[in-house]
C-alpha cells in the first residue's frame, strides 16, 4: 500500500464529508513525499472544516449538531449565570411557631375568664403578734373582703410566727417554705401572684430591708428580706407586692420573666405617724372597690398615682387641727421587669363568661386581616405569646396563617 493510498483511506475514516484528495497531489509513479502528502492534507482538512462551521446556515446547524458526540464541548451544559441560592426559603421551626400561636391563641379566647390573666391568687401575712394586732387584721380582712367578693381572686390569711425575739431562723425558715410553695403553685404567665404583707421595716447596719413585728427592734422578731424575694423574681407568673410598711429597694433586684411590681406605704417609716396604721391598706381597698364596676382594668401604675394624690388628705384628715402639715408621705412604687414591652400589672375583676360556643359562623362577623413581616432569625415564641395575652376583648376568635413568601404590601 502506498503513502497516497493510506492517507486516503485515513481522512475517508475519519471526515465522511472530506472530498478524495485531488490527483495533483500524486506523482505519476506514486513517490510523492509523505510528510508533504500528510501536511498538505491536514492544511485541507482543517480548512474545509472552518468553511463548514462559517456557511453553516439554520438549514444545516441542526444536522450538523446531531452528528457531533455528546462528548463535544459544545452541547455542554452552561453554568448558571446567577448565585446559588443557599438561603431556605422558611425560617427554622416556623411551622411549630405557627402551630405553638394558634394553640395559645384558642386557649386565651377559650377561657372562662377574658383578660390577662386566668386566675389571680394572693397570700396576705401578717404577723401573729403585732404590737397592733387588732387594727391591722381588720384592715386586713377588708382587703380580703374585697379581693374575693368584687373581684373574684383566690386568697389566704396566713399569720407569721414572732416567738424568737431579734434575727428569727425559724420565722426566716417558715416564711421562705411559704412563699416558696405559694411561688411555685400553678406557675404560668397566665396567673397573677399577689403578696401582701402588713407589718414593719427598717434597715440593718448593712443597708438590707428587714420585716419586724415591732417598731422596737429589741422586742421584735425580725427577718431579712433579701433572700426571701428571690422566689418572687424567678417566677414565671407576673408578681405583685404590697407592703403595708416603708419598702426600701434593694439594688440586687433581677426578673428575667414576666413582671415584678412593688407598691408601698412610704418610702420611710415616718408615714405611721402622719397616715396612722394600716391607712394604706384601707384606701387601697376603697380604690379596689370602686374600679371593681368599671369595665376598664386597673393597672399598678395608676393605683399608685391616685393613692399619691389621696395621701394629702388622708393626713389632712388625720390632723385637721394641725394647719400648719406642709409634708406628706409618698406612697412607694416600682416595676422590674425583664421585657420593657410588658405593661404595669392590671387588677380587674375574674368575669365568668360563657365557655360555650355561639353556633352561628364567625364568617358573619366583621373580621380583620393583620399581616406581619418576620425577620429570618428564631422567633422568640414568649414575646408573641404576652402579645397575644393583651388582645382587647372584643376578639372573638384568631386564626393564625403562614408561613408566606410574597411580597409585602
Amino acid at each position: 500500500m502506498t503513502w497516497q493510498d493510506l492517507v486516503s483511506k485515513f481522512d475517508r475514516s475519519h471526515s465522511p464529508a472530506m472530498p478524495d484528495a485531488p490527483p495533483s497531489l500524486m506523482g505519476a509513479e506514486g513517490s510523492t513525499s509523505p510528510v508533504v502528502t500528510m501536511r498538505e492534507s491536514q492544511a485541507m482538512y482543517a480548512s474545509e472544516t472552518q468553511d463548514m462551521e462559517i456557511e453553516a446556515g439554520p438549514s444545516t446547524s441542526h444536522h450538523l449538531a446531531s452528528r457531533l458526540s455528546l462528548s463535544d464541548p459544545r452541547l455542554r451544559t452552561p453554568l448558571p449565570s446567577g448565585p446559588r441560592l443557599e438561603k431556605s426559603l422558611s425560617l427554622p421551626g416556623i411551622e411549630s411557631f405557627r402551630n405553638d400561636l394558634q394553640t395559645t391563641a384558642n386557649r386565651m379566647l377559650s377561657a372562662t375568664n377574658r383578660g390577662r390573666y386566668l386566675d389571680v391568687r394572693a397570700l396576705l401575712l401578717v404577723w401573729q403578734d403585732d404590737d397592733d394586732a387588732a387594727n391591722v387584721h381588720a384592715a386586713t380582712q377588708e382587703l380580703a373582703d374585697v379581693f374575693a367578693k368584687q373581684y373574684r381572686f383566690v386568697f389566704r390569711i396566713q399569720m407569721i410566727p414572732s416567738n424568737e425575739r431579734g434575727f428569727a431562723k425559724d420565722t426566716w425558715r417558715w416564711l421562705s417554705r411559704t412563699l416558696d410553695r405559694f411561688t411555685e403553685e400553678d406557675d404560668r404567665r397566665e396567673v397573677l401572684k399577689i403578696v401582701y404583707y402588713a407589718g414593719h421595716t427598717f434597715l440593718d447596719e448593712n443597708r438590707d430591708m428587714c420585716l419586724a413585728s415591732s417598731r422596737d427592734a429589741q422586742q421584735a422578731s425580725i427577718v431579712r428580706w433579701s433572700t426571701l424575694q428571690q422566689p418572687l423574681e424567678q417566677a414565671s407568673s407576673d408578681v405583685l407586692v404590697i407592703m403595708d410598711a416603708a419598702f426600701y429597694p434593694c439594688s440586687r433586684i433581677l426578673r428575667k420573666q414576666g413582671v415584678m411590681e412593688i407598691l408601698g406605704a412610704s418610702i420611710s417609716e415616718d408615714h405611721a405617724a402622719s397616715l396612722g396604721r394600716c391607712t394604706f391598706t384601707r384606701a387601697l381597698a376603697e380604690q379596689l372597690r370602686i374600679r371593681a364596676g368599671r369595665a376598664k382594668p386597673l393597672s399598678v401604675t395608676e393605683l399608685h398615682a391616685i393613692l399619691l394624690s389621696a395621701y394629702p388628705k388622708l393626713v389632712q384628715d388625720r390632723h385637721s387641727e394641725d394647719e400648719s402639715m406642709l409634708s406628706f408621705p409618698t406612697p412607694f412604687h416600682m416595676m422590674v421587669s425583664g421585657n420593657s414591652r410588658l405593661p404595669s400589672v392590671f387588677l380587674s375583676p375574674m368575669h365568668q363568661h360563657s365557655a360555650h360556643r355561639s353556633s352561628f359562623s364567625f364568617d358573619a362577623m366583621p373580621q380583620i386581616s393583620l399581616n406581619v413581616r418576620l425577620t429570618d432569625e428564631n422567633v422568640d415564641i414568649d414575646s408573641w405569646n404576652e402579645w397575644l395575652r393583651l388582645i382587647p376583648e372584643t376578639a372573638r376568635d384568631v386564626r393564625v396563617d403562614g408561613p408566606f413568601r410574597t411580597p409585602f404590601r
